[in-house]
């Protein structure tokens, strides 16, 4: 009798993890201990995530909202699926969120350090640059090589060196003593931090289109604002993604923007390359070698309008045989060069809005799957004038754990 009641409650529950849509959890619990997964998965029923249809390129189809404003959602792509939405916003929420954002206080995008500041680096303070850096020994043979060099300085300062450069770096500040090509933990202790301070700041202002960014940017508090016009976005968003709360409830907080003259972001993907479901998801690209960004999808808002440049660019949208191996050997990721060699070049004007999705849909568990590698996008240069943008990007767990 009692194998009876268990092959039913397994079929139960079966039943409900591959239904059309889950709904609201009976229990608190974030987790269930292993000998209660089967009564769990009975009890839980989670959401599911969602994509519009593209249908096919230029497909126009209209949503109405809530309050009854009529947004047209406009295919520009289907690999990846991208969507150019006109009025999103008028031209007071532009203008009020880019008062928020000055208000909050801009930051450089990149982390740089100060050239002016010429205070010697404490013991301890080389000891934290040197750990962070022997982090990227990928090899872990004990030693940063050039490219590993690179690998990390383009991962934290946003910056692309070649080789020459590197070895520059290296004689100068004193941290290849023995002349191998490579920085040991005892030669970065030893070396001169403040020179490579100096050192990557003068490559700054000397190579910005060689810089994976240029930018300033802040955060604002999306999850719980009394801003009524960050709830009417938040309103929007509801409705153009059709996602479920529990999804848009757990997204990250909105990322402002604002680019200057030559101001750019070289084309990149907004969630981490890495597919390894089994790693834990993070919400703002922090030690990523320990967690993965789960972005299912993008939304950029234009703040205002650009006198000319800074487009948006999709370097493979709905490329026919893309081949990732090739296109990172070339240069056709550089915006500053390429923005018009790119498949998909869409012009900022203020209210628009574009929407894409970073990853598709796990047939197994309804939630986040593969990334779409047809995703790969970025900001041209600025010619003239300057940018707003904003970043709303929907966080999706790989599974329920991650939420």
């Amino acid at each position: 009798m009692l194998r009876s009641w268990l092959i039913i409650l397994a079929i139960f529950a079966h039943d409900i993890f591959h239904g059309e849509l889950f709904v609201d959890s009976v229990d608190d619990r974030d987790t269930c201990l292993p000998s209660e997964q089967l009564l769990c998965n009975a009890q839980h029923t989670y959401p599911k995530l969602v994509r519009r249809d593209g249908v096919q390129v230029g497909h126009v189809q209209n949503i109405t909202l809530h309050e009854g404003k009529i947004l047209q959602l406009i295919t520009r792509s289907l690999k990846p699926l991208v969507f150019e939405i006109p009025d999103v916003l008028n031209t007071e929420e532009c203008e009020h969120i880019i008062k928020l954002a000055n208000d909050a206080g801009l930051v450089k995008s990149e982390t740089l350090p100060d050239v002016e500041d010429e205070e010697p680096f404490t013991y301890e303070e080389k000891k934290e640059a040197c750990n962070e850096l022997h982090s990227s020994d990928r090899n872990e043979d004990g030693k940063v090589s050039a490219m590993e060099l690179i690998t990390f300085i383009n991962e934290t300062h946003d910056i692309i060196l070649d080789i020459a450069e590197v070895n520059t770096l290296l004689k100068t500040s004193n941290f290849d003593k023995d002349g191998d090509g490579a920085i040991s933990l005892n030669e970065c202790m030893d070396g001169d931090h403040l020179l490579v301070d100096q050192y990557m700041k003068k490559v700054e202002n000397n190579h910005s289109k060689d810089r994976t960014r240029v930018s300033q940017q802040t955060w604002l508090q999306l999850r719980g604002s009394e801003d009524p016009v960050l709830r009417h976005l938040q309103e929007r968003v509801a409705e153009l993604t059709e996602l479920p709360r529990e999804i848009l409830e757990h997204s990250e907080d909105l990322q402002v923007v604002q680019y200057g003259v030559k101001g750019h972001y070289h084309a990149h993907y907004d969630s981490s390359v890495d597919d390894n479901t089994t790693m834990t998801c993070c919400r703002k690209a922090k030690n990523l070698t320990k967690c993965s960004l789960c972005r299912f999808l993008t939304i950029l808002y234009y703040l205002n309008d650009v006198p000319q440049g800074g487009e948006t660019a999709f370097p493979v949208a709905d490329e026919s045989n893309f081949n990732k191996t090739m296109f990172d050997e070339s240069d056709f990721s550089n915006l500053s060069s390429h923005c018009h060699d790119a498949n998909l070049v869409i012009r900022p004007r203020r209210g628009k809005a574009i929407m894409w999705y970073n990853h598709m849909i796990s047939n197994e568990t309804g939630l986040l799957g593969k990334q779409d590698e047809y995703s790969l996008h970025g900001g041209c240069d600025v010619l003239e004038g300057q940018k707003w943008i904003a970043n709303n990007w929907i966080y999706a767990p790989f599974d329920w754990a991650n939420l």
